[in-house]
């Protein structure tokens, strides 16, 4: 191991969650040095949480209605979400003034978007060069999701989400019997994260929206 790497993996020690037991501390660190920032394997990027009663960041979910404008006209498209919001933040028991809504973003299908770009003549090279960089996580706006299946069914395709194309719901559509907590393919929540898959959805996450690369000098 390169000095680089190593002086790398000792800053992503110091940042690991607090609240995880010291074993499990190590477990995260093992998968995050093994795998990081790859997010390809299936079986170390999910897992499947035990209470149901709610909803978790990064909780993957089906028929979430994204509002949909093009060329002039407004709709709405009912496809595939991530939660975008911090757990504690929409969690019932935490009452609040003002009801919260979740925020959520955009899951697409990648064999979908690859059909997308090859019909606007998009080169065979340029296709490629980007599902490197999405498998890879090189791409600040995406973060790639493996394909999901329990041995008879798919549950997720292989895919990524866009976190510049969001929305936000009213928590309390999730009140009502329109969506189901159980995991697919008896429900609606298609995946979850494990620790690993959320510490690099997070990070993700952090670079989209938090990175130092404006370059504007802001003092009067």
């Amino acid at each position: 191991m390169n000095t680089s790497k190593e002086d790398s993996l000792e800053l992503i020690r110091t940042f690991l969650p607090p609240y995880l037991t010291a074993g499990l501390q190590e477990n995260l660190f093992k998968d995050i040095s093994e795998n990081f920032p790859l997010s390809t394997d299936a079986k170390v990027v999910y897992s499947r949480l035990e209470d149901l009663n709610y909803y978790y960041q990064g909780d993957c979910l089906i028929d979430i209605p994204f509002t949909k404008f093009g060329k002039g006209k407004f709709g709405v498209a009912y496809i595939s979400g991530v939660v975008v919001s911090n757990t504690c933040d929409i969690a019932p028991e935490n009452e609040r003034i003002v009801t919260p809504n979740i925020q959520f973003s955009a899951i697409f299908s990648v064999s979908e978007y690859l059909e997308v770009l090859k019909g606007d003549d998009i080169s065979d090279q340029r296709v490629e060069t980007f599902l490197a960089d999405l498998k890879g996580n090189r791409i600040s706006n995406l973060f790639y999701l493996p394909e999901k299946s329990n041995g008879e069914n798919i549950i997720m395709e292989e895919s990524f989400v866009q976190f510049d194309l969001s929305v936000a719901l009213p928590i309390d559509i999730f009140d009502a019997e329109a969506y189901n907590r159980d995991y697919a393919p008896a429900g609606d929540r298609l995946v979850s994260f494990s620790n690993y898959g959320f510490y690099l959805f997070l990070i993700k996450l952090s670079v989209h929206y938090c990175r130092f690369r404006e370059g504007v000098f802001r003092n009067q």
